[in-house]
């Protein structure tokens, strides 16, 4: 059963932009934009912490003063308020990284068919700037027994399930084997090669023995140790052979995007949880003074595919997070509410807008009292597919095939919240009497009072509206914010207090008929529905119990048994749906809906009459918007339409006639082009003829003059 103290709000498919967004000014106002501040009281609901910048096991003072600062209101809005106003998932909102997996769980999943691909072993190098592998081509296998007799030192005891301790991560990394036999590389003379005795046929790896007059080198390779090492006599477990590297068959550039991914997946440069792979660390120093790393990898020709630390590494998604997002996020340069008031600066470009609405900071006033937590705080893992990603293939509550972000059809599960806990006291987390291990922090105990303001400059009132319902989850009764650290766990719930706000419903009623003209079901919409029953109070039951799982029960779930995945917070045990309450009535939302249709419908005709050369199409929508503001421009259109429809005409008839006027001319018996030349003049001085044409009757007067004829 998979549990989390966190959920998603689904994507919106559609997003909301405000048709006054082109116009945002600091210089020039609204003619209805309304300027203010409203005073806002934040009561913790649960005890509450948000770190010192200098002082981090410190709740966040200046001289002696507790206060949240104006970042940490302005994050929480915002986020509520991109939610409630269909706003872009913007690049700046997230970080577009390409995860990695190493998923054991099952023989036949996704990982593991592609890890039956043949692996290489190799030298990582840097050379000038650039990475490049010495491939070594297949590798080969020999026992921790073996390595002793090489060696002659003790290595294999060290890993027996009686001597190897499993908690303790550094015995779990390669750098402790190296620390055991010597940190310079080792060659072993070596016996012939052998396969399994016991399953020959289908594992294909190749073993080798210590021989020290052996004709064969090769070098010792040492990784991880994740378990240690069972020996029975039908079957032992646990992991008993390291790795033997041959000499290097050429080299293979490593490309950018291969080595940002490798980076990536051992956590790079982490100092917080999860922190940089102690493996990476260890290797990473060795390769920028120089050295050569050995390394695992899959390649494509002499493309480099991907690589690791281990032989079963950790393998990069096909797709990236932002491919996980509907397009529609991305194919408009129009600004959403959010970016149309909080202002923004692009990732990409160099254009930014001003925020028009700033937040104070909020000090404590009153109830303060300080306590003294040490909390071990779990780690989302992103790359946990049956959380992150959103699965569809279902049938009977269980998956029949997970979706990731190797399938061209992943759509991340939403934007991530943090449910409200029901209790003022947060979850205790367990004791593992290791000192060592969990986060030491003061947080201010529950009660305690803050107080601060929120200014607004030049906003329309569907803006204000849209802050306050952002404040109050559309004026939703028994909700909370939370804020700060530790919210897993129940920390940080605040419940929010507004004066100066007069009428706040004509302001929630501007913001809801705004948005509605273009999301007609915004008030019923599930991202809505998802977002205020999570930050409501409810009995956190069975799987919707909000904690992190034990590190077995993330394996557990992806098996064949279970193949659980994260429901919708609102489909979870015990949970009560609450959705906002419409301030619009059925006669207003229906008046909406029409006008949004006359509006689509209107647009859909100036598209259409901006298009067309029909005169008629361009009369009809002058007549059916007669106030338009292109009407006039609409009417210029037609006299030109006109005078190019008569010029083309007489362009065909004044052509017609010329080649008449000449054939006549042509004639050399000069009674036969006589009578030709006033045939023709007969002909073409009729009105029916040339149309009121200006260049036949001056034609026509012409060959009259020819021929005398007055």
């Amino acid at each position: 059963m998979i549990t989390a103290p966190y959920n998603f709000v689904p994507l919106n498919k559609e997003v909301f932009y405000p048709d006054w967004s082109e116009d945002v000014s600091h210089d020039i106002p609204f003619k209805d934009g309304e300027s203010g501040e409203i005073d806002i009281t934040i009561t913790a609901k649960s005890p509450i912490f948000i770190r010192d910048h200098n002082k981090p096991e410190e709740f966040c003072q200046h001289n002696g003063v507790y206060y949240i600062p104006s970042s940490s209101i302005k994050g929480m809005v915002r986020n509520v308020l991109e939610i409630m106003s269909f706003s872009k998932m913007r690049d700046e909102n997230f970080d577009d990284n390409t995860y990695a997996v190493r998923d054991l769980s099952h023989a036949k999943n996704f990982y593991m068919q592609e890890m039956k691909e043949p692996t290489f072993g190799g030298w990582l190098r840097k050379v000038d700037g650039q990475y490049i592998i010495e491939d070594c081509g297949e590798v080969g296998r020999i026992s921790h027994e073996e390595i002793d007799k090489a060696l002659n030192i003790e290595f294999a005891k060290h890993f027996k399930d009686d001597v190897f301790d499993s908690k303790n991560k550094e015995h779990k990394s390669s750098k402790y084997k190296y620390d055991l036999i010597g940190h310079e590389l080792k060659t072993i003379t070596l016996s012939e090669p052998f396969r399994s005795k016991n399953n020959a046929k289908i594992d294909k790896r190749v073993f080798y023995n210590y021989d020290k007059n052996g004709k064969k080198q090769a070098t010792l390779v040492l990784t991880g140790q994740p378990s240690p090492r069972k020996v029975r006599q039908k079957k032992s477990e646990g992991k008993g052979y390291e790795f033997l590297f041959f000499d290097a068959k050429g080299e293979l550039t490593v490309s950018k995007e291969v080595m940002d991914n490798f980076k990536f997946a051992y956590f790079d440069n982490r100092t917080t949880e999860p922190k940089e792979s102690p493996d990476w660390a260890y290797w990473k120093k060795k390769l920028e003074d120089g050295e050569k790393v050995p390394v695992f990898f899959q390649k494509n020709g002499n493309t480099v595919k991907h690589f690791g630390l281990s032989y079963l590494y950790k393998l990069p998604y096909s797709h990236s997070v932002k491919d996980g997002i509907p397009k529609t996020h991305f194919e408009s340069t129009k600004l959403d509410l959010a970016q149309t008031i909080f202002g923004y600066i692009s990732k990409n470009s160099q254009e930014a807008l001003k925020g028009r609405v700033q937040f104070s900071h909020f000090k404590a006033t009153q109830n303060i009292e300080v306590l003294e937590e040490k909390e071990i705080l779990g780690t989302p893992r992103a790359s946990y597919y049956p959380n992150y990603i959103r699965q569809t293939n279902i049938t009977n509550n269980k998956v029949n095939k997970y979706i990731t972000l190797m399938n061209d059809n992943a759509e991340i599960s939403g934007r991530k919240r943090y449910p409200i806990h029901s209790s003022s006291q947060p979850t205790q987390t367990t004791d593992t009497g290791n000192e060592n291990v969990g986060t030491s922090f003061k947080p201010l105990e529950d009660g305690v009072v803050f107080k601060g303001k929120m200014r607004f400059h030049n906003l329309k009132k569907a803006e204000i509206g849209a802050l306050l319902s952002a404040l109050t989850f559309h004026n939703t009764p028994n909700t909370f914010h939370n804020i700060g650290l530790a919210k897993s766990l129940g920390y940080g719930k605040i419940a929010l207090k507004l004066d100066g706000v007069n009428d706040i419903n004509s302001y929630l009623k501007a913001f809801e008929s705004a948005i509605t003209e273009q999301i007609p079901h915004w008030a019923s919409s599930n991202q809505l529905q998802e977002l205020v029953s999570m930050a409501t109070e409810q009995p956190n039951k069975g799987n919707s119990k909000l904690k992190y799982m034990q590190l077995k029960e993330f394996a557990k779930n992806k098996t064949d048994k279970e193949r659980d995945y994260l429901r919708n917070y609102t489909a979870l045990d015990n949970i009560k749906s609450v959705t906002v309450k419409s301030l619009l009535s059925d006669e207003e939302i229906a008046k909406v809906r029409e006008e949004k249709a006359k509006a689509k419908k209107e647009q859909q005709d100036l598209q259409e009459a901006l298009t067309t050369d029909n005169i008629q199409i361009i009369k009809n929508f002058i007549e059916a918007y007669p106030n338009h503001p292109q009407t006039s421009e609409f009417q210029n259109r037609i006299a030109e339409i006109e005078k190019a429809k008569l010029q083309s005409q007489f362009a065909e008839v004044n052509e017609k006639a010329q080649k008449a006027l000449e054939a006549a001319l042509s004639q050399k018996n000069k009674n036969v082009r006589i009578k030709w030349v006033q045939a023709w003049i007969k002909k073409w001085e009729k009105p029916e003829e040339n149309k009121g044409s200006s260049k036949i009757l001056e034609l026509v007067e012409q060959a009259k003059k020819e021929l005398k004829i007055k």
